[in-house]
């Protein structure tokens, strides 16, 4: 479906007139652009969400939470290599708001 889509499109593109392509170019980048800002900004407010939910919940959720991601450090530790160790930590503790 998708590719009949881009064939209608090329076609409607082949029959506009030669003056209107520069402003039919502006309008198709602008488009793309502005969706791609929507889909940063969209990313950005659920990784915000997300971690919202993970600072600001009851206690026992919270400490649910703890005893998940120590269940994920220790498989790490069985699993990684010590330099993949240190890498992940390093990562870890670039973040903002994170402590282990």
């Amino acid at each position: 479906m998708l590719l009949n889509q881009r064939l209608e499109l090329l076609s409607e593109l082949e029959q506009t007139p030669e003056e209107y392509i520069p402003e039919l170019l502006n309008l198709v980048r602008f488009f793309r652009q502005s969706r791609m800002i929507t889909m940063q900004t969209s990313s950005a407010s659920t990784w915000e969400k997300a971690m919202d939910r993970i600072n600001n919940n009851a206690p026992d959720i919270q400490k649910l939470r703890r005893q998940r991601l120590k269940q994920l450090f220790e498989s790490w530790a069985v699993l990684d290599t010590e330099d993949e160790q240190k890498e992940s930590l390093q990562i870890i503790e670039s973040l903002e708001g994170v402590s282990i």
